[in-house]
């Protein structure tokens, strides 16, 4: 399956444009849309509606009424194997497909399918026009090869009606699939199994839900202003969305074959005071058990990418960097490498997921203790979302602090990386303070008990 495009057009308006006004305007009521936001820290921010949707479930592919045999990894590198002309920009989304990766794709992957989610396993959308927001030079690009699309955006653009103020969301009490008590448990058994030899570092998640009909586009515009992040993204995928504030790349992929992946481990609440916020911060920098769960999880990601990579190019430019944000500190790290010719990135971003950050080390054995121990998929959480654009260009982030909305439900999942020094009832409550944002979205506290 191929998308016949010969030349991309673009066209540069040289002004700003809000974007939150001009999806409001233009793609709040489509079916399928998406919205990736760089609200903070990062320079270009990509919207646009789906010319064409693909739904993976475990035993099918989706597309245009087609039924299609599964395996998504392998239909995405054939679907991206189309003749184009790439202008010389300086953003990596030239077109393509938009969309997630959920966690449960780990099937594909070397892992087991111990679950079905009640959404699909991903979905991707195929763009073949897009909005770009360039916030470093104030400025918008229009991108098609539809040049009548491009004349009558740019009119809509320069002509944008403020969007209606948003107010709160007050949703019923939520819930959690495992309490307190038993979440402390499956602490425990994971050390067990680090006691043991069967893994080093276990990512226990949870997961919150709440019953209640919420608009999406709504609950969207209070997670931007309330937890901005650099790979903030809305995607309207027609019966669900997700809607995210992650802080966390997974891989980005250059045409050049240049990898670089940044997981994040190592969590701090925000201070109520300047001095108790930089307090915080210092005890992120240097606290020995912080550290040990973030170069576990590096040396995880070497590790995943040097089975695609040029012998020796891997390398580890930044470790340990403590990063801000609107609810938490982080501790970040950054691996790079060079992709060999014969690896296409799609088969890449297979060898590296689920996202090392979200499982633990080594990464098959523990993804079998955490099946045994969460009673549930996943689903989009864990899992990756962004682009594959057909210039080659690849960028995905971790599915975490993250919304999904269907019909009359809310959820989102949190957890922490246990080691044998681990303190259960400490990690649990830093799963309490990594929901923070989701929970101020929905005007909800943590379930107790």
């Amino acid at each position: 399956m191929n998308v016949a495009v010969t030349e991309v057009q673009v066209t540069r308006l040289g002004y700003a444009v809000p974007a939150e006004a001009a999806f409001d305007a233009l793609y709040r009521d489509a079916p399928y849309a998406f919205w990736l936001d760089s609200a903070t820290g990062g320079r270009f921010s990509f919207m646009g509606a789906a010319g064409r949707v693909m739904r993976a479930w475990p035993d099918r592919i989706e597309l245009d009424g087609d039924v299609l045999r599964p395996g998504v990894f392998d239909w995405l590198a054939e679907a991206l194997r189309v003749p184009v002309e790439v202008p010389d920009v300086p953003f990596g989304f030239t077109l393509g497909w938009v969309g997630y990766l959920g966690y449960e794709l780990k099937a594909e992957c070397g892992g087991s399918r111990a679950f079905e989610s009640v959404d699909p396993d991903a979905v991707l959308m195929y763009v073949d026009r897009t909005i770009v927001f360039d916030h470093a030079a104030a400025d918008v690009y229009l991108v098609s090869a539809d040049r009548d699309w491009i004349s009558a955006t740019a009119a809509l653009l320069a002509a944008l009606p403020r969007p209606e103020p948003v107010g709160p969301i007050h949703a019923p009490e939520v819930r959690a699939r495992h309490s307190r008590d038993s979440y402390v448990e499956m602490i425990e058994s994971c050390q067990e199994a680090i006691r043991r030899g069967e893994s080093y570092e276990v990512c226990l998640t949870n997961m919150v839900s709440v019953q209640a009909d919420i608009d999406p586009w709504h609950a969207y515009r209070l997670l931007r202003r309330q937890s901005p992040a650099p790979y903030g993204a809305y995607l309207r995928l027609g019966d669900m969305a997700v809607l995210s504030s992650s802080p966390e790349r997974f891989l980005q992929i250059l045409p050049d074959g240049t990898v670089e992946s940044r997981p994040i481990k190592g969590t701090r609440p925000r201070g109520a005071t300047p001095a108790q916020d930089r307090a915080l911060r210092r005890d992120l920098a240097v606290n020995e058990k912080d550290r040990a769960e973030n170069l576990m999880i590096v040396d995880l990601v070497r590790n995943d990418l040097s089975r695609c990579a040029v012998v020796g190019s891997v390398q580890v430019p930044a470790i340990f960097e403590v990063e801000t944000y609107a609810t938490v500190h982080q501790l970040v790290s950054t691996i790079r490498a060079r992709l060999r010719p014969d690896v296409s990135p799609v088969h890449c971003v297979q060898a590296a997921f689920p996202g090392g950050s979200m499982t633990g080390a080594p990464k098959i054995r523990t993804m079998e203790i955490i099946d045994s121990l969460e009673q549930g998929p996943r689903g989009v959480y864990s899992g990756a979302l962004g682009y594959f654009s057909l210039s080659g260009h690849v960028d995905l982030s971790i599915v975490i602090r993250t919304l999904v909305v269907r019909a009359g439900e809310a959820s989102f999942g949190v957890g922490g990386a246990i080691i044998d020094p681990s303190e259960p009832g400490a990690e649990f409550d830093e799963t309490v303070v990594k929901a923070t944002a989701m929970l101020r979205v929905l005007g909800a506290e943590f379930p107790v008990g």
